[in-house]
């Protein structure tokens, strides 16, 4: 009987498997706020205060077009580059992927599913 080893994962590097299901655009739905803060008051979060106004008109033009797909995996982020397998917009990234941490549970069980060995 085989056992599985305990796998350490400390950075991303050549993975981005966080970003292989999240084909919807970041920040779907408009700007997205802080934690706790009563919607009438809310303020949008600060990658997307920073986000230089071009990036964020092709963002909400892409957002205005999007189509949910029918099934529950939707394909990698459309922020996501396949060939360096890293965001174009790492520093703009809202917070839901600010908040995935390398190693964590979700980072391991998405590597088993797409197959990315770890070291």
């Amino acid at each position: 009987m085989s056992q599985k080893r305990k796998v350490t994962v400390n950075d991303c590097s050549d993975c981005g498997v966080c970003c292989l299901h999240m084909g919807y655009p970041p920040y779907v739905g408009g700007p997205p706020f802080e934690a706790g803060e009563p919607r009438e008051h809310a303020t949008p979060e600060p990658a997307w205060r920073e986000m230089p106004e071009p990036l964020r008109a092709e963002l909400l033009a892409y957002i205005d077009q999007y189509q949910p797909p029918e099934s529950d995996i939707d394909g990698p982020c459309v922020w996501y580059n396949q060939e360096t397998r890293l965001c174009k917009h790492h520093h703009h990234r809202p917070s839901v992927c600010r908040d995935f941490q390398a190693g964590s549970r979700g980072c391991l069980s998405w590597r088993d599913v797409y197959e990315i060995e770890t070291p």
